[in-house]
């Protein structure tokens, strides 16, 4: 019997990537984007073809966002930055250096959020957002476990807390961090809203997809606990026509495995 339910559809997009944790998707080039632990910065197309457009020197890339000029704002711990790759592939800093820069999300008014992970030992997180113009501010927040994912609408701030384990949420507008999914024995890593409303949580361990929503609490959609079919799903992102299918990048394999979850996707902000 197949620990993978068959309606998942789940199938390889692309194979023998470099270990990538991040990934988005592209709806102008109609591609995905996803990023290497030596710096590669990947498009690959729906039809699978893998192109490495750029190599970051000293890079370890992990999470990405678009905006929508179609910049690629790529996080680097290894640089200690947060990279802009213009649509001609020139990359450049984009705000201050930041200790461990794991994930970028836009808000509403075009600031970009970004976690700082600290470490995982003990909670010494932030979060801090750069200003289109690259000025770097902490949010004030009380230390994070390992700051992670995270995901924006259009009040609020999500954020993962991987030691918790668990995710968190505060106001936009400012106000306290707290914790509002909490979870057991996983270590939650990526974010995704669905269009009904849902918050999928990928687990990096061990090997979970988990699904929130206000009216029903957490649900487990997928639960591999062989590894072989899905593996440490990190970042995750709807794409398609219709967003229908979900990739899932996976730091400790070497391709980007997709299924189509219960529900499509809700839009990203690309400001």
């Amino acid at each position: 019997m197949s620990p993978l339910n068959t309606s998942f559809q789940r199938s390889v997009l692309a194979s023998d990537l470099d270990h990538v944790e991040g990934v988005c998707w592209d709806p102008v080039r109609r591609c995905l984007w996803a990023g290497g632990e030596a710096g590669q910065v990947y498009r690959v197309g729906l039809d699978g073809t893998v192109d490495v457009v750029t190599v970051i020197e000293g890079g370890a890339l992990l999470g990405m966002a678009l905006d929508g000029a179609g910049a690629l704002y790529v996080c680097d711990p290894g640089n200690h930055q947060v990279w802009r790759m213009d649509a001609d592939f020139t990359v450049t800093p984009f705000g201050a250096a930041i200790d461990y820069p794991n994930y970028p999300a836009f808000a509403p008014d075009g600031r970009l959020f970004v976690s700082d992970s600290g470490s995982f030992h003990e909670p010494s997180g932030r979060i801090v957002v750069i200003d289109p113009d690259g000025t770097t501010t902490e949010v004030a927040t009380r230390a994070l476990a390992f700051a992670n994912g995270l995901a924006i609408d259009e009040t609020t701030l999500y954020v993962v807390e991987s030691a918790a384990p668990g995710v968190s949420a505060m106001p936009l507008a400012g106000g306290p961090l707290e914790m509002v999914i909490p979870m057991e024995r996983c270590v939650p890593d990526g974010l995704a809203f669905d269009a009904h409303g849902g918050l999928l949580i990928s687990c990096y361990q061990p090997n979970q997809i988990w699904r929130f929503a206000s009216d029903s609490g957490l649900e487990l959609v997928v639960d591999e606990w062989t590894g072989e079919l899905i593996l440490s799903p990190t970042n995750i992102a709807f794409y398609g026509e219709r967003l229908e299918r979900l990739a899932l990048a996976s730091l400790c394999g070497h391709d980007l495995v997709t299924i189509a979850p219960p529900h499509p996707g809700a839009a990203l902000r690309r400001p």
